[in-house]
């Protein structure tokens, strides 16, 4: 996990799903970190060590998952906005993202078993995939969505940054979707103030 303070006392979260410390997911979030204002925390679905959820089933009667590990900074919802960056493997987020997004069924079973529905921050979102394959992301699009809408996060549609030809050229060689970062970060920091 990384952590550091620019400023105002906006926060935001990153989760990001590359296993690749200096790849193409990290080149365009290395852009948005570099104009974003505040503190931010990263989190990794690689190198964080975030358990999958084991359905112990504790959280039924609790409303709070058992296991402590970095989930918890998300469990603590104490972020202006949230941003999930990835890679897309075969059509969809990869593995271990999906096993952290399987985490918010504690958020599930508050509402479902308890009638508690958990009462989160609202905050604003941001999703940047990048991929070489054939470009389809509709399913990574469709668990990252789930994923925002667990944390009460709002994603507009202009706050989704593909980069989708990584095969043949480098995301950071990808100027629409370096521009598109730009703005974001620009919304992402007048948005939060």
């Amino acid at each position: 996990m990384q952590k550091q303070t620019r400023g105002a006392s906006l926060k935001t979260l990153i989760i990001n799903g590359s296993p690749r410390k200096n790849g193409d997911t990290a080149a365009l979030l290395d852009v948005l970190k570099a104009a974003l204002k505040g503190e931010i925390t990263e989190i990794s679905a690689y190198y964080d060590k975030i358990s999958p959820c084991i359905d112990c089933r504790a959280c039924w009667k609790t409303g709070k998952c058992v296991i402590k590990d970095r989930m918890e900074l998300i469990y603590d919802d104490d972020f202006d906005n949230v941003i999930i960056a990835s890679p897309v493997h075969m059509s969809n987020l990869p593995g271990p993202l999906i096993s952290l997004a399987g985490r918010f069924q504690a958020h599930y079973a508050s509402g479902k078993f308890l009638g508690a529905v958990p009462k989160l921050k609202c905050k604003n979102g941001a999703l940047i995939l990048v991929g070489g394959g054939d470009g389809a992301a509709d399913k990574a699009i469709a668990s990252a969505k789930w994923m925002f809408k667990a944390m009460n996060a709002k994603l507009d549609d202009e706050a989704v940054i593909l980069s989708l030809n990584t095969n043949n050229a480098a995301a950071i060689e990808d100027e629409e979707a370096i521009q598109k970062v730009r703005n974001v970060t620009i919304k992402l920091n007048r948005e939060a103030n």
